[in-house]
């Protein structure tokens, strides 16, 4: 039989909110592998440090999480990727035909934006583009984490319909 976790200890801390760090990382990289070694990272910084120090536990991964993420982004600009010299390089420029089409097709997208509610709208700008969770955008509309999720369905719904029928 293991002896009983210390709740205020840094694994116990990190294993509570672990799961939702790595969903934040993988929402704003992209990649699931870099998400996990930032979410190591984060332990990392945590190690060593107990509840008492930190105060709010979530807010201080939070923060140690977007400081990663700021100084993940740095490097990219300083350190460009590289690619082997024997790949062959294609442009990320589009067709011209696919440009304009892309074109028509965000322009449509922001004109529905515009008809959705105002609720329905910032729950699905905030989810999307700020990557914030059900939970905060729920807290942020006064609503339920349930309702905050219903509204951003109920507006990609909305869009994907109308840009369905769309000529």
């Amino acid at each position: 039989m293991s002896p009983p976790r210390d709740p205020s200890s840094s694994e116990e801390l990190f294993r509570r909110h672990s799961g939702e760090l790595l969903r934040f990382f993988v929402r704003q990289t992209r990649c699931s592998e870099l998400a996990a070694d930032l979410r190591q990272e984060t332990w990392l910084r945590l190690q060593g440090r107990r509840a008492e120090e930190i105060g709010n536990v979530r807010a201080f991964l939070y923060r140690v999480a977007r400081n990663l993420l700021i100084d993940h982004h740095r490097q990219q600009l300083v350190r460009p990727q590289s690619a082997p010299i024997d790949e062959t390089l294609e442009s990320d420029v589009p067709e011209p035909e696919r440009a304009t089409e892309d074109s028509r097709r965000l322009a449509r997208l922001q004109g529905l934006m515009q008809e959705l509610p105002e609720h329905l709208r910032q729950a699905l700008l905030w989810n999307r583009l700020d990557g914030l969770t059900q939970r905060e955008i729920g807290e942020r509309l006064g609503v339920s984490e349930s309702m905050a999720g219903r509204y951003i369905l109920k507006a990609l719904e909305y869009c994907q319909e109308r840009m369905d029928e769309s000529p």
